[in-house]
């Protein structure tokens, strides 16, 4: 289904309505079609075109350059959440907010976990006899030292095999690590303090080489586990004099990172005022790891600059546009599995939940990567709003030299996340297909203008592209909403060799039917709303707004529901249905039982049980490690998005992995005992699923009800 544009309806309604009123009409434009300083504004014409006019991507690259500048460890940067780097960026962009026009600008206090980093190194002598030294990144935990003697060691991997005869109490160790394809760093970091180690310098592989790039991530553990971040180039510098010292060396080394539990953070806030109380929403983060001129400040300096177009062309919005940009994005709360976005949670959650009942969307800008070469991307949309996203984007597309994919459900990875739960729709940034900023700079060092090159007319671009999108969200009278694709794609989530229930799917095939229904009132008012803008009922027109506003309400409601009853997120903090983490539980062990009938252990933890919560670091962690992680989940995952909405159950294999192991290394076929504690592990989770699905029904039962609000 089709939902309309309004761009040139809205025009004639405001000049109609401007003509009543003795109102200015909104459309005003000013500048050059190339953007640079916003000139005087004119009235008429097409508002999305006057905002091009008035675009100045000088001015947003101006504060992209700023706040990349911005970071308390003098070599690399990093603004950590709460620290004294992010607060300066607290003090800029309120200031540039009031600077280009944003009113009632408000910087909002929360409670979040901070990370100051003002940096870390290690000097020593190299295999060649001359003095060295290496500059450190930094992981959210806390290590203060200042020329502190230490040995380090290089052990690979450093998983549990890689510790045999090794000791590593007080010692610096060296490792290798690939987040993208093996662990994440917790399990590693958390191994060596299980060993005593002092610390972790870990060397973060990427799919493409850069030898001098450093890389860091979220730590999602505990803060008195200490990490550092080490290029590929000083890790074989490294490696060379561990090797003629022996195996140890020792290093002078120097660290300041400190972790402050309960601190305050910040989100900065400013608005362009609209005619009604509805509310548009740009997100952007202040936060970032090294300079991070592209994740996130070309975003922050994205909402600014279109914000900037948008006062500057005169165009006064149905909706108010407000520009939120917040802090403690990249991480907010220690030894969480789920530790981003925690200055949105705040915000949303404790600072001012009043706020999503009048949020009409979300466009989220976290990361605008113009990098020289870019041209493929991606557009991360929930199910509800993805027809009328693809409707919008796509002519712009298709006009364009850039390649995008819709993503949906959206990734979790960014902060918006903590609002769509809380029932306000979002459209975003996400990576396409092919990324060189993803597999290049992400997270890195490499995370820098010069670096990485900056392309001009992609920076262009995207603020035409998501200013667009800005435009198409005013001018629509009601929400563009689409229940169906929600039901239809949990329609598609179940394996029918595992759930077998007519009386479920019969209820939700019904629910995509009320969805289809209801996408079309949706249609139908927005239709109506138009036939009176274009035959100049002003009269009319007002009152079908009226109407749409209180509608927008309803949809609200709706899809604050749907999100209570349908959201649920599985081990990787991923967007899935109730029951998808259990039938993946029971999909595996059935598979890992099949394998062992076959006498293939292998198969049976390698392919199968690596599926099952911490399955797959069992094979390469210590028990005390896995079980670390596998006790703490439940208390780690409160004041979060994920709180409630996760597993807390559990399907622990780990203890099959280790001795399906063993028994593979030692050539036993003997699987008895496994088999029995499968087989007990598959019953009880038959049993959840059976309590899940269940649960899905009573759930559509509830939103068959609610629905009815809308037809």
């Amino acid at each position: 289904m089709l939902f309309k544009k309004h761009t040139r309806k809205l025009v004639a309604l405001s000049a109609i309505l401007a003509l009543l009123l003795g109102l200015p009409a909104c459309g005003n434009q000013g500048g050059t079609a190339e953007g640079g300083s916003s000139g005087t504004a004119v009235q008429g014409g097409d508002p999305f075109e006057a905002f091009m006019n008035a675009l100045d991507t000088g001015y947003s690259s101006e504060v992209d350059e700023a706040i990349s500048q911005m970071g308390d460890d003098p070599v690399y940067g990093f603004r950590g959440g709460a620290s004294p780097s992010e607060y300066e960026t607290t003090d800029y962009v309120k200031a540039e907010m009031e600077k280009i026009g944003l009113e009632n600008v408000t910087v909002d206090e929360t409670t979040v976990d901070g990370w100051t980093f003002k940096g870390a190194n290690l000097t020593f002598t190299d295999a060649d006899g001359a003095e060295a030294k290496i500059d450190l990144g930094g992981y959210q935990t806390t290590l203060q030292a200042e020329d502190v003697k230490v040995k380090v060691i290089y052990l690979g991997k450093a998983t549990a095999k890689d510790y045999e005869g090794v000791d590593a109490e007080g010692k610096l160790v060296l490792l290798d690590i690939d987040q993208n394809e093996e662990w994440w760093i917790n399990m590693p970091t958390y191994q060596a303090h299980v060993k005593g180690a002092m610390a972790v310098l870990a060397n973060s592989a990427m799919p493409v080489e850069m030898p001098e790039r450093v890389g860091t991530q979220d730590i999602c553990g505990p803060d008195y586990a200490p990490a550092f971040g080490i290029s590929q180039k000083d890790t074989d510098t490294l490696k060379a004099a561990i090797e003629a010292a022996g195996g140890e060396l020792e290093v002078t080394f120097n660290a300041d990172s400190k972790v402050t539990l309960d601190t305050t953070g910040t989100n900065v806030w400013g608005e362009i005022p609209g005619r009604t109380d509805e509310v548009i929403y740009m997100f952007a983060h202040r936060d970032g790891y090294f300079h991070s001129y592209f994740d996130d400040a070309s975003g922050v300096g994205l909402c600014l600059g279109v914000a900037k177009a948008i006062i500057d062309s005169g165009y006064e919005p149905e909706r108010t546009i407000r520009i939120v940009l917040h802090g403690s994005e990249e991480w907010g709360r220690t030894n969480s599995q789920c530790d981003w976005g925690i200055g949105a949670y705040e915000q949303i959650v404790n600072v001012h939940p009043e706020w999503a009942e009048k949020g009409y969307a979300i466009i989220n800008i976290d990361g605008a990567y113009c990098v020289e070469g870019e041209t493929t991307f991606g557009i991360a949309v929930g199910e509800e709003l993805a027809a009328f996203a693809q409707e919008v984007a796509d002519p712009l597309i298709q006009d364009s030299v850039y390649t995008y994919r819709y993503l949906t459900p959206p990734s979790t990875y960014k902060e918006d996340i903590n609002y769509t739960r809380a029932g306000i729709p979002s459209i975003g940034t996400a990576k396409g297909e092919e990324t060189i900023f993803y597999d290049t700079g992400y997270h890195t060092s490499a995370d820098d203008k010069e670096l990485m090159g900056f392309d001009e007319d992609t920076w262009t671009w995207m603020h035409k592209l998501y200013g667009k999108y800005v435009f198409a969200f005013d001018q629509t009278a009601v929400r563009p909403m689409d229940f169906s694709a929600r039901f239809a794609a949990l329609r598609d989530s179940y394996n029918e060799e595992i759930v077998q229930d007519d009386e479920l799917f019969a209820k939700i095939d019904a629910a995509v039917a009320a969805g289809e229904e209801a996408a079309a009132v949706v249609s139908s008012m927005n239709d109506a709303y138009d036939a009176a803008v274009e035959s100049g009922d002003a009269e009319k027109a007002a009152s079908l707004r009226d109407e749409a506003i209180a509608y927008n309400t309803k949809l609200y409601e709706y899809y604050k529901l749907v999100q209570d009853e349908l959201l649920w997120f599985d081990g990787e903090m991923g967007i899935v249905f109730p029951h998808e983490v259990r039938q993946s539980n029971i999909e595996n062990l059935n598979g890992a039982l099949a394998a062992l009938e076959e006498g293939d252990a292998v198969t049976a933890y390698d392919e199968y049980l690596s599926g099952i919560d911490n399955g797959w670091n069992a094979q390469f962690f210590d028990k005390e490690t896995v079980d670390f992680f596998n006790a703490s989940i439940k208390e780690t995952l409160k004041r979060t998005w994920v709180e409630d909405k996760y597993d807390m159950d559990g399907c622990y294999v780990d203890e099959v992995v280790r001795s399906l192991m063993k028994k593979a290394d030692g050539g036993s076929a003997d699987f008895t005992d496994e088999t029995a504690e499968l087989e007990k592990l598959l019953e009880q989770q038959q049993e959840y699923l059976a309590a899940t699905l269940e649960s899905e029904k009573e759930s559509m039962d509830k939103l068959a009800e609610a629905i009815a609000e809308l037809l």
